[in-house]
């Protein structure tokens, strides 16, 4: 491959998964021609993903990286991903805050009711091996994999035993070891089959925006991103610093890339950019909603939202500047703020 064409690639490979130009190089470099750059996960693959991808998110607005993912690196049997060492407002590491929110556990008998569910974490999901620099996930029953690694100096195996001590220690059953699916997890799945078989259905789409995480740091211009989940319909909010133009335009063109992006079309484009009528002092939103040409199940609602002057966010680029923010990315997200501020050490 010429070097000019290989350097091209790799650039964009960096664009959709965050992770270095060396490292998009060498990715890149015995890819079989005819092949796609990201390939696209299948059964249970996609489904671990979607599932590690809907249950991951933070608990506040500002990481390093949008949702707190630095990087992803995807395979077609597995995907690595690296966690930002940014922590929660509760003082977790994203780290630690994955594992709460990933690992099944029984809840003691004292704290089951009727009306709440009997396991806290996600159904089904299994610790492989943990180690000082990762942390190995599958399904129950399958070969699918998901690494998780941090930006951060983060010992995996050590986090994760306290978590089962402390968890053992207050009546709680961490099921992530067993072989089979706990009877509380067939339980949940049997009185919840619907929305998981929308989970399942929609895990081309979950999977598919994990392995291109990336398109939110390196080509949007959000200081804040927040998304949720309802049923098998994905909305993402990205709000955007005062005076900072949306770049809607060009994050759907790279997400519906025929080569490198995902099989979706736009159904709906709603922009308030060019509003003569709109007062600056109040926020505007460009509404965007897009799906599967081929009607597959799962739906993706992206909303620009454009601050108003009334928006102070000097607090905000503080809070982004202790959370270890690349200066590149703060003079494009939140250019008023850093234009004037203090450079980061963080690398360009």
């Amino acid at each position: 491959m010429p070097r000019g064409h290989a350097d091209r690639n790799a650039r964009r490979y960096q664009q959709y998964t965050g992770i270095g130009h060396q490292a998009a190089l060498r990715q890149l470099k015995d890819r079989a021609p005819g092949n796609r750059p990201i390939p696209t996960a299948e059964g249970a693959q996609q489904l671990l993903e979607g599932l590690v991808f809907q249950h991951l998110k933070g608990d506040v607005d500002y990481f390093a990286h949008p949702v707190g993912i630095t990087s992803v690196l995807p395979a077609t049997g597995s995907l690595t991903l690296t966690l930002d060492a940014s922590s929660t407002r509760h003082g977790h590491t994203l780290a630690a805050h994955a594992l709460e929110g990933l690992l099944p556990v029984e809840l003691p008998a004292s704290e089951r009711s009727e009306d709440d569910p009997e396991i806290i974490g996600v159904q089904g999901i299994r610790v492989v091996r943990a180690t000082r620099t990762a942390l190995h996930l599958t399904l129950v029953g399958t070969s699918a994999s998901v690494i998780l690694t941090s930006a951060g100096d983060t010992d995996w195996k050590a986090l994760l035993d306290t978590r089962h001590r402390e968890l053992t220690d207050s009546g709680y059953r961490p099921c992530w070891g067993d072989p089979m699916f706990a009877e509380q997890e067939r339980d949940f799945r049997a009185a919840h089959a619907e929305w998981c078989l929308a989970t399942e259905s929609s895990s081309w789409l979950s999977s598919g925006l994990l392995r291109r995480v990336g398109l939110l740091h390196e080509a949007g211009a959000a200081y804040c991103t927040r998304y949720w989940v309802t049923w098998d319909d994905w909305k993402f909010e990205l709000r955007h610093d005062p005076g900072v133009q949306p770049p809607h335009d060009l994050l759907v063109d790279l997400l519906v890339h025929s080569w490198w992006g995902m099989p979706l079309s736009v159904d709906m484009r709603h922009c308030q950019c060019d509003a003569t009528w709109a007062d600056p002092r109040y926020d505007r939103e460009c509404r965007l909603e897009l799906s599967s040409p081929a009607g597959s199940s799962g739906t993706l609602q992206l909303r620009f939202r454009a601050m108003g002057t009334w928006c102070e966010s000097r607090d905000t680029y503080e809070d982004l500047l202790r959370a270890g923010a690349a200066s590149r990315w703060l003079r494009r997200v939140m250019p008023r703020h850093h234009r004037a501020g203090t450079e980061t050490n963080q690398e360009e």
